[in-house]
């Protein structure tokens, strides 16, 4: 049965970028919260450094499944990988990599507008990223700006996020702001032109993205050889990444694999 209506495809494959409506039920985002603050004061424990101070200057961190138990459960969701299967139009997909993105009251910085594969090193533009709100995220709270259409652009390269800001002349009052609902989720495409403002609410504006490319994509050393996650890359340029730190999911995938995949660190 499919998990989006041939009407959310159809605007995905226009604009880029889709809300799928209560992704996740209230008591697991709850729980997502809870492991949030957990994770959080654990790491701010680690460097000896009070929790307020560490998140007035740490707003992101990858990799949080191989830490934590409840944000690991969370990126192998069978519902999540499978609307981004039918979005990438795959069988199976693999993790790209997991990562929390957290922007405090009255904080957080502008994010320049920037698309993400030229930042990969994934050769394939055959991914989304699934932007799940552990907050309701308003326009005023920070919430992501696109410009619809923009995936359909030809590739170009990565940005110096802290020296170069893109103008789109007129083509700005094109953007659209995209709230979203805590438990609920953006799936933008890889390509997507995006950017977010400062959260300027009283609230914390959090959000779990996890990137699903195809099963098949290969790796590409080339374009992001800087990338964090390359590194972790065991195979050789243009060989599938290798499944120890890319894991795969999908229908076809044996039910020993994943419970061994559920089971890891906590």
């Amino acid at each position: 049965m499919p998990e989006i209506t041939r009407a959310q495809r159809a605007l995905f494959d226009e604009q880029g970028h889709i809300v799928v409506g209560s992704l996740v039920p209230p008591e697991q985002v709850a729980r997502l919260r809870h492991a949030f603050e957990e994770q959080a004061a654990a790491w701010a424990a680690e460097i000896d450094t009070p929790l307020d101070d560490y998140l007035s200057v740490v707003s992101q961190w990858t990799n949080v499944w191989e830490h934590n138990a409840v944000f690991r459960a969370q990126m192998f969701h069978q519902r999540a990988a499978a609307v981004a299967a039918e979005l990438i139009g795959c069988e199976r997909v693999r993790v790209f990599h997991d990562h929390l993105i957290v922007k405090p009251p009255h904080g957080g910085d502008t994010i320049p507008w920037h698309r993400d594969l030229p930042n990969w090193p994934v050769a394939e533009p055959r991914a989304v990223s699934c932007w799940l709100a552990l907050d309701d995220v308003t326009a005023e709270a920070g919430a992501m700006r696109f410009m619809p259409g923009g995936h359909k652009e030809p590739m170009t390269r990565s940005i110096d996020f802290l020296n170069e800001a893109k103008t789109w002349g007129p083509r700005e009052n094109d953007a659209v702001a995209v709230p979203v609902p805590a438990g609920s989720a953006i799936f933008h495409h890889c390509l997507s032109w995006h950017t977010s403002p400062p959260n300027a609410t009283a609230g914390w504006r959090r959000a779990y993205i996890t990137i699903y490319m195809d099963a098949a994509c290969t790796f590409d050393a080339a374009r992001a050889g800087w990338h964090p996650m390359s590194g972790r890359v065991t195979v050789p340029p243009g060989a599938v990444f290798n499944e120890d730190a890319f894991p795969t999911l999908g229908p076809d995938l044996p039910a020993a694999a994943l419970a061994r995949a559920l089971g890891g660190a906590a």
